[in-house]
């Protein structure tokens, strides 16, 4: 097996550079992606057609939220920014809003947009919660200048409500009448997304089965090139042969996952959590299963050429479903998130991204790793009867 184990390793000198790009794309597109997951907020214009104190509150409201770019416009300026596609959307706040919101009535807004998205039901959502947040102060301001008035008749009812109306909003502002928390279930922990962290494991995993793929890919070339037929007949056993090809490939794999989650944590600032040996430990055992799959596929197809045309479009696909690309919580398609369970990228980014992104321990990758552990022994289990009774 040592024999085998050199020769492949003398092998890798002629596919290092492939190593080494493959490497620089998941820091390049992890910094470009994530970076701009973090900081990007759409700009939407804000055109006041009722100008009155009400709507200037409400355009405040609208502008202590971070994750639009509020801007005040009028409205010729907005249809243009708009229909240039320079901005997200517009927002037209129309004359009457105090009265509306004053009198408990109806309350319309105009949405000027090229298209319908998450972050235009965002908008509307956001903008729909401050007009409740507003029409409740304004409920509230009613029945205390009522109750006041009739105890103090000599207190004008206007003063009163302006007065009550002022400090409902303040109450809401800084000393949170009401505040909803959020935890993982059975966790305690926040489910807080970081777009960084997340391309981070994201890409890490998705260039890195390239290399791994690739890397026990070389049994196709040696059938290729005959000197795989010269091995069989060589003393050599041929579990030696698979056992140094799988060795070398999972070696090569662990360095570059290893230098990538290093890479990350100096070059760009990445905190991997309490358990560096909980994301090492994933991160290894999916090294393994994506050897292992690499295995299987070069048992299923005949030549190079012939894995350098379905291992991209099953390593993407299945990147894909598994959330490298981008995070589960956003798919609500149950079919999705059942397909997402067969593959290895889910198992690991989960494992990974606990211990990162959601503040747990070691414990979080215990069971990813018995999972990827289980599907590595399936793939390498087929793998090897599919290249044995070739």
């Amino acid at each position: 097996m040592l024999s085998i184990i050199k020769l492949r390793l003398l092998r890798l000198r002629d596919d290092y550079v492939v190593f080494i790009f493959l490497t620089l794309m998941a820091f390049g597109l992890t910094a470009v992606f994530g970076v701009s997951f973090n900081t990007y907020r759409p700009a939407v214009l804000v055109v006041d057609e009722d100008k009155s104190d009400y709507s200037e509150t409400f355009i405040n409201e609208l502008k202590i939220n971070k994750e639009f770019n509020f801007e005040d416009s009028d409205m010729k300026n907005a249809a243009a920014y708009v229909e240039e596609d320079k901005v997200l959307a517009a927002l037209i706040i129309y004359e009457g809003f105090e009265a509306g919101i004053k009198d408990g009535e109806k309350v319309s807004f105009g949405v000027i947009k090229i298209k319908d998205d998450t972050l235009i039901l965002a908008l509307e959502k956001m903008v729909s919660g401050i007009a409740l947040k507003m029409a409740g102060a304004a409920k509230i301001a009613d029945i205390a200048s009522d109750f006041i008035h009739a105890e103090k008749p000599a207190v004008p009812r206007k003063e009163i409500r302006d007065s009550s109306y002022r400090n409902v909003m303040e109450a809401w502002k800084y000393k949170r009448p009401m505040e909803v928390a959020s935890y993982v279930a059975e966790t305690g922990m926040d489910r807080s997304y970081d777009g960084l962290k997340h391309s981070m494991i994201g890409f890490s995993l998705f260039f890195s089965m390239y290399t791994m793929v690739f890397g026990i890919g070389t049994i196709l070339s040696d059938k290729q090139y005959k000197t795989w037929q010269r091995m069989l007949i060589s003393p050599v056993s041929r579990a030696s042969i698979l056992g140094g090809s799988m060795i070398v490939a999972y070696i090569v794999g662990v360095i570059q996952i290893s230098v990538l989650i290093i890479g990350g944590k100096y070059l760009l600032g990445i905190d991997w959590g309490s358990s560096i040996m909980g994301i090492l430990m994933v991160a290894g055992s999916f090294v393994f299963t994506v050897t292992s799959m690499g295995l299987l596929l070069s048992g299923v197809v005949k030549t190079r050429g012939q894995l350098s045309s379905i291992a991209p479009v099953v390593l993407t696909s299945t990147s894909m479903l598994g959330g490298c690309m981008w995070p589960l919580e956003i798919v609500n398609s149950k079919p999705l998130l059942l397909l997402a369970e067969l593959t290895p990228q889910k198992w690991a980014m989960q494992g990974m991204e606990s211990i990162a992104s959601k503040g747990m321990g070691f414990e979080a990758a215990i069971f990813p790793t018995v999972v990827l552990l289980t599907m590595g022994a399936l793939f390498f289990a087929a793998g090897v009867k599919i290249v044995k009774f070739e």
